[in-house]
């Protein structure tokens, strides 16, 4: 809401949100589709909605004019629809959770709205009913900072009541924490006999740069090859080149802001999409996922905590985990996989209370080590500090990036009674986390 003086000059103008009008102040002098105020902010600034697509603010201050160019009437609901079912196109489920994937600018009303029925998909993107059958449901709507474990069980048991319906699913997701979905849903569809594509988009779909259709139709592309799997598709490059399909366990986000920001760790994507020439290349399709029978294993143990460690490393932290009964501990360590536990001087004197700490936690609780590097696999056997660490119970996440890890130890201890049961199941290659060797040849 606007503050009182500048919501008195809308209203004795009848000027309402959605309207077209040009602010001039200071001889300058701006058109656009005025907008509602955010939330937070100048209850005084203006907001408009450039014809390119832009927001721009104008402080209202007794210099300011205000003039209408067109009163515009609230959208009409949609009265397109999709077309007729067509047997020769794939059928695909587009599962919504958040994120700007499904996001449409109503310049009438002045915001940026979801779009989650087949008629609104229709209204953003009109080719995508030429490409597919498609269908659209919710299952929630939030920034995927704010997602919780139990969030990715929900999606989960969503892919799996839509499973034999599709020929594939899209999952429309915020980018934030999309890898760590991606990892939890690798892990709980075992055997899942279509793709799944996690795909979403850097940038707002009220700016010219929008990568949401470009990731949308790449991602289509790719389930009509028909290669089973849990991917993340997203921009390969900073251009509308191509696209770039990855293994739902070995895959992070790289950059705050770059559409390029997903990329595969250790190894290069499963696949390179053209979505402008149909051309899709694979490069390295998995070979885990389709040989049993799918099973839904959805069972999660949240009391599973991931540690960075840094020089002053205080061993207070590791007790924090055994004193409420943590049942696991993934340590982001450094280098081939090590935390501060040799004795050497009077400034490292209470890192025999790491070792000692991380001695006593692995009696009841799973302890696993993963690299702060990006690539490369943890090996305790090459300096003194692992080998310490190996004897006090740690394991190897060999070559699972610490997300992959964090989420697979969670789901190992829902999926097993014991803790020794739980450090078995970690250690098998479950969703291609584990490779046997990184190759050279990635990006």
């Amino acid at each position: 809401m606007y503050s009182d003086e500048v919501q008195q000059v809308l209203d004795d103008d009848e000027i309402t949100v959605g309207d077209r009008i040009r602010i001039t102040r200071n001889d300058s002098s701006h058109s656009g589709i005025l907008m509602p105020r955010a939330s937070q902010g100048d209850m005084d600034v203006i907001v408009l909605k450039l014809d390119s697509g832009y927001n721009l603010g104008v402080t209202y201050d007794e210099d300011t004019t205000i003039e209408v160019v067109e009163h515009r009437e609230p959208e009409d609901a949609e009265t397109r629809k999709p077309p007729e079912h067509d047997p020769d196109r794939p059928d695909i489920t587009i599962l919504h959770t958040g994120g700007t994937i499904a996001s449409r600018v109503s310049y009438e009303e002045g915001g940026v709205k979801p779009a989650f029925e087949p008629e609104e998909l229709l209204d953003i993107y009109p080719e995508l009913f030429d490409e597919a059958n498609v269908e659209s449901t919710i299952i929630s709507q939030m920034f995927s900072e704010d997602m919780e474990p139990q969030h990715w069980q929900e999606i989960a048991e969503a892919v799996a009541n839509h499973r034999e319906n599709a020929d594939g699913i899209i999952i429309g997701h915020g980018t934030d924490t999309m890898h760590y979905t991606a990892a939890a849903l690798s892990f709980m569809l075992e055997n899942i006999d279509i793709p799944v594509v996690l795909v979403g988009s850097q940038r707002s779909s009220d700016r010219p740069s929008s990568d949401a259709a470009f990731n949308l139709f790449s991602a289509i592309r790719f389930i009509k090859e028909d290669v089973p799997g849990v991917y993340v598709c997203m921009h390969e490059t900073m251009s509308d080149t191509t696209a770039t399909l990855h293994n739902g366990t070995a895959v992070r986000k790289m950059h705050t802001s770059r559409r390029d920001t997903f990329e595969s760790i250790d190894r290069t994507p499963v696949a390179r999409v053209n979505p402008e020439t149909d051309n899709v290349e694979l490069l390295d399709v998995p070979e885990t996922g389709t040989d049993g029978e799918f099973k839904l294993r959805t069972e999660l143990d949240t009391q599973v905590g991931l540690l960075q460690t840094q020089p002053g490393l205080d061993p207070e932290l590791l007790s924090f985990y055994t004193d409420n009964e943590y049942r696991g501990l993934v340590v982001s360590g450094t280098g081939l996989g090590h935390l501060p536990v040799n004795v050497l001087d009077e400034h490292t004197e209470h890192h025999e209370d790491i070792l000692n700490a991380v001695d006593a936690m692995t009696d009841d609780m799973v302890v696993a080590m993963s690299s702060q590097c990006i690539n490369g696999r943890v090996n305790m056997n090459v300096y003194d500090s692992g080998v310490k660490l190996q004897h006090a119970g740690v394991l190897t996440a060999e070559n699972m990036t610490p997300e992959a890890a964090y989420v697979k130890l969670m789901w190992a201890l829902g999926q097993t009674d014991t803790i020794e049961e739980a450090e078995a199941l970690f250690q098998e290659n479950v969703a291609g986390e584990l490779i046997p060797r990184e190759t050279f040849d990635v990006r």
